[in-house]
């Protein structure tokens, strides 16, 4: 199955023609929901639906940037339990809340609890600051229960940073404490990632559109469509969701969405090897 780049409710087309798309909305409109990072796909193979979308207004100022990003103001009152999908699984902003979500991210149990996962198109590997994308676990309606916490360093594979192949399409980054000193998995929990292929069986999934205030959840079988892929079907997952966690019945990770065909279809890579090596290097750098 080719998956294909997606703009608005376009008819898919390959990225050349997305990237001419964007630049000339960016010109003509304002660039309301484009993705986070268009990288040249290699010549004649097709780029990914991706389900994400940047934020369509202007980014705040550095200063209030940082100030949201390293003081997460938190408000656990009527959040969700911690330990729960609801209270570990989060929204993606380009720098504070008060700004619009465009990826999914979930914090994953590590060492140093200090850890989400996403897609790799949803950020740009390497190093962060204050000044850049902040992670609101268990947003709703406006509100942050737990807070925005600040990205300091985001690991990919290079075969996704370097040569967009969607096989790869997966991120980890790390987290900077709050102004408490806390890790992120001190507050909310997190889910444990399982890299061994798992695929052909029931999970839940979890993940932002970029045009509502609330998650959709949904249930579905995933089915492995190829070695490298594999996809679940469930209504009404558009851009904003890409990022989003496919949580096994065990409460496990065996999957990532990172696009689909349409909003109905949805799919990932197959966690393996290539993934637990990317994990590894993420944990390798824990405080």
């Amino acid at each position: 199955m080719l998956r294909r780049s997606k703009v608005g409710g376009a008819v898919a087309v390959d990225k050349r023609t997305v990237v001419t798309g964007v630049l000339c909305a960016v010109a003509a409109l304002g660039a309301s929901a484009v993705m986070t990072k268009v990288v040249p796909a290699a010549e004649g193979r097709p780029e990914a639906h991706v389900k994400a979308a940047a934020p369509a207004k202007p980014s705040p100022s550095s200063s209030s940037r940082s100030q949201a990003a390293k003081q997460p103001q938190l408000d656990t009152s009527g959040s969700p339990r911690p330990g729960s999908p609801a209270a570990f699984t989060g929204a993606l902003f380009e720098g504070g809340v008060q700004g619009d979500h465009f990826c999914t991210a979930t914090v994953v149990h590590s060492a140093g609890k200090n850890l989400i996962v996403t897609a790799g198109h949803c950020l740009l590997a390497g190093k962060h600051g204050d000044a850049g994308a902040v992670f609101a676990p268990a947003y709703a309606n406006g509100g942050a229960p737990y807070g925005a916490w600040t990205i300091e360093e985001v690991f990919e594979d290079s075969r996704w940073s370097e040569d967009s192949d969607d096989d790869y399409d997966l991120a980890f980054a790390r987290l900077a404490p709050d102004a408490s000193g806390r890790n992120i998995e001190d507050v909310t929990g997190a889910a444990a990632l399982d890299t061994t292929g798992r695929s052909g069986e029931e999970i839940t999934v979890t993940g932002y559109p970029a045009d509502r205030k609330v998650p959709r959840t949904c249930t579905a079988s995933a089915i492995r469509e190829t070695p490298t892929e594999q996809r679940f079907d469930c209504a009404d997952f558009p851009g904003g969701t890409s990022g989003s966690a496919w949580l096994a019945k065990d409460g496990k990770i065996i999957g990532i969405l990172t696009g689909g065909d349409t909003d109905d279809v949805s799919t990932s890579t197959i966690l393996g090897e290539y993934a637990a090596q990317l994990y590894a290097k993420a944990t390798a750098t824990a405080r």
